[in-house]
């Protein structure tokens, strides 16, 4: 899986599942995909779904 262009990471977790990528500190975290809803696909003639790949980027907030 990539989720920076300069790291590549080897996932051994095989079941459903996303990520949250710490851009800072390059920590990866699993998302259960049970706890992930995805919404307004859009239509998809004379195809289905197989699979999708949710990679959220995170950042820590900068006191302002």
């Amino acid at each position: 899986m990539i989720v920076d262009p300069n790291r590549v990471f080897y996932d051994p977790n095989t079941s459903a599942h996303y990520h949250i990528y710490d851009v800072e500190t390059g920590g990866l975290t699993d998302i259960d995909a049970s706890d992930v809803r995805i919404e307004g696909l859009p239509d998809l003639p004379g195809m289905t779904t197989e699979g999708m790949d949710i990679i959220i980027r995170v950042r820590r907030v900068q006191d302002a």
